[in-house]
Order: structure tokens, then C-alpha cells, then sequence
């Protein structure tokens, strides 16, 4: 089952990657594949999921992945193992900026994951991503 949903991720992202992110849709699975990717420790493939779509320069988004395990490996104590994601919700802000917010789940507590697009004409591009602990902030 599991090699199954690898192969249909796999066209999705493939399909993506040929026309550009062009739906909402579009943009919540690939935040969602990044987040569960962030979710099981792979954090170069969750950033590296991201890039096609993220105009900034490489080095930038591989900086960022490498502070991000940085920091998750210094809490990952205090946080505990990590057990899967949650999708909390999805804003719109006008017609130019929509953001997903998920949850990395963990047995102590658990991460806010937001991924921010935007759009300045036909297509969805990835404006920022970011995690955090505050999740009182999920009520807002």
C-alpha cells in the first residue's frame, strides 16, 4: 500500500513540477508531502520537495533545511518521537496569498507548520515556510 501512494506522490509531483502550482490544491499537497516528509525526519527531501517552486537561490532553501534538522535534533528529547502530521487549516488572504497550516504530531507536543504562497499572476509560488512551537496560536 505504502509503494502504491510513494508511485501516485510521485505523478502528482511530477505533474506539478510540468505545469507549475496552479490550483490550491496543488499548493496544500505539496505542503502536505514537505510536512509529512519534515514529519519522519527526511529534511532535505521535505525542503528539496519545495525548491522547484520557491524563487529563491538553492543555497538559501539548503540553508534553511540545515538549520531546521539542526534545531529539531536539539529538541527532539523534549519533543519525543515523532508520530505523524495533522492538517489544521487553510486561509486565503485576497487572490494572491493562501496558507496551510499543519501540525507535526510528537508524543510530548507537537510543531506548527506553515507554508505561505503566493501568486502574482497564473501560478502559486511557495513565499515562506516555517515551524514553531506556539500552538495556542492554532485557536486564532
Amino acid at each position: 500500500m505504502n509503494i502504491i501512494t510513494g508511485i501516485i506522490l510521485t505523478i502528482i509531483s511530477f505533474n506539478a513540477l510540468a505545469s507549475g502550482l496552479v490550483t490550491i490544491s496543488e499548493t496544500k499537497n505539496l505542503c502536505k508531502n514537505a510536512a509529512s516528509l519534515l514529519s519522519k525526519g527526511k529534511t532535505s527531501e521535505s525542503f528539496n520537495s519545495l525548491k522547484p517552486y520557491w524563487p529563491i537561490p538553492a543555497a538559501e532553501i539548503d540553508n534553511l533545511s540545515y538549520q531546521t534538522e539542526t534545531q529539531l535534533k536539539m529538541v527532539s528529547k523534549r519533543f519525543g518521537k515523532s508520530i505523524g502530521t495533522d492538517f489544521i487549516k487553510t486561509q486565503k488572504a485576497g487572490d494572491s496569498f493562501i496558507k496551510h497550516t499543519f501540525i507535526l504530531k510528537h508524543e510530548k507536543t507537537s510543531i506548527r507548520y506553515i507554508c505561505v504562497f503566493y501568486k502574482p499572476k497564473t501560478k502559486w509560488l511557495v513565499n515562506s515556510v516555517s515551524w514553531d512551537d506556539k500552538t495556542a496560536l492554532l485557536f486564532e
